[in-house]
């Protein structure tokens, strides 16, 4: 296309958005999976529909279907899924690198994905990360781990000068912010809200961190969440899975954004969105906001087969040996898509515009990839 040619269909199609699924299930590194999403509908059905579809979400109604192929793979090490992270169009992975190896060319790059084009560039590598929380503001990245907080642009991307890669600070690097006054081990939820992130740690405290970096201590209470939460405007309430007691296991919660220092009211949705099947374990979910209302909820859950106490003890045989062991359970991840509305009494409902669909993961994909929750973007 030349400069300044209007966009054509296929400009157009690119840029309708899409799930994409990350695995690391590629020999030597990570594959990505990209899907269509049926878009839920916000129009009111009946009672006994809402009633129907709310059970066979939560059962899992239907086979399991197979994924579809990659569209592109990439070659980070295997096994860390914590440090894979989007923004616009763009997938990155920071994985960990080894501070001893400075002098090694790829140690300082790290790979960038545009599932668009589908084109790999590379941008500036990070050496020390420890569980870190990434959050995407504008055409930036904030990362908040145990000894940092950094913030990556995205535009400009210039790789430095050659004579200037031994100086880490030089250009192209990750910008050090400020550190919050709390540990990262202590945050148990965050939300994007604006030009802010809010954060909710077990201090029972919730400080909100502008781009700059610096804090506004907010009220003395906590988010009612697990994990990233998001701000729905047409809810003008912030949207995410319920802290995970048995009683609000698999439950959405929203609580409306108020005064800085009151406690804002929040709700729990009254249905349950993971699964019930007796056959499966829970084993880790992402929520996803699409926009206008509407999410994806994604729940990996395993199925278990053989005798449970010879895989116990099989496992502990193995790895005394040192041997790999085998996978004696299957995975499935339970995709569900919604639309929320408040119902006449003020309840957060998806009125029936539950849709589900089970997809078995590749058996290719690491135990330890498997025991965080599923990467999934939407793009």
């Amino acid at each position: 296309r030349q400069r300044g040619e209007p966009d054509g269909p296929f400009t157009a199609k690119r840029q309708e958005k899409h799930l994409y699924l990350i695995f690391d299930d590629y020999p030597w590194g990570y594959s990505i999976r990209e899907m269509n999403l049926p878009t839920p509908s916000s129009r009111r059905q009946t009672r006994r529909s809402s009633h129907r579809k709310a059970a066979s979400a939560a059962s899992g109604q239907g086979a399991a279907r197979r994924l579809p192929r990659p569209v592109i793979c990439f070659e980070p090490p295997r096994g860390y899924p914590m440090y894979i992270f989007a923004v616009g169009t763009r997938i990155v992975a920071t994985y960990p690198r080894d501070p001893f190896f400075d002098d090694s060319g790829p140690d300082d790059f790290l790979p960038i994905v545009d599932v668009r084009w589908r084109g790999v560039t590379f941008g500036p590598g990070r050496i020390c990360q420890d569980i870190p929380i990434y959050l995407p503001v504008g055409n930036a990245m904030f990362a908040l781990d145990t000894c940092n907080f950094k913030k990556l642009s995205f535009e400009p991307l210039w790789p430095p000068r050659l004579e200037n890669r031994p100086s880490r600070d030089v250009g192209w690097s990750w910008c050090d912010l400020p550190r919050p006054p709390f540990d990262r081990v202590d945050v148990t939820s965050y939300v994007v809200h604006g030009q802010s992130i809010v954060f909710s740690v077990e201090s029972d405290a919730e400080p909100t961190l502008d781009p700059d970096g610096k804090t506004v201590r907010r009220g003395e209470w906590m988010l009612p969440f697990t994990g990233r939460a998001f701000f729905v405007h047409g809810l003008q309430a912030f949207v995410g899975l319920s802290k995970d007691t048995a009683a609000t296991f698999g439950h959405l919660c929203c609580c409306k954004v108020g005064a800085a220092t009151n406690p804002p009211a929040w709700k729990l949705g009254k249905e349950k969105l993971f699964s019930d099947d007796p056959a499966e374990t829970h084993v880790g979910a992402t929520l996803i906001y699409m926009g206008r209302s509407a999410f994806c909820l994604l729940q990996c859950v395993s199925i278990e087969h053989g005798n449970a106490a010879d895989q116990k003890q099989q496992k502990g045989e193995l790895e005394e040996e040192g041997g790999e062991v085998p996978r004696r359970c299957c995975y499935l991840y339970r995709v569900t898509t919604f639309s929320l509305s408040f119902d006449d009494n003020g309840d957060l409902r998806t009125g029936g515009t539950c849709q589900v669909q089970c997809y078995n993961v590749p058996e290719e994909t690491t135990e330890r990839f498997l025991g965080k929750d599923p990467v999934a973007l939407w793009l």
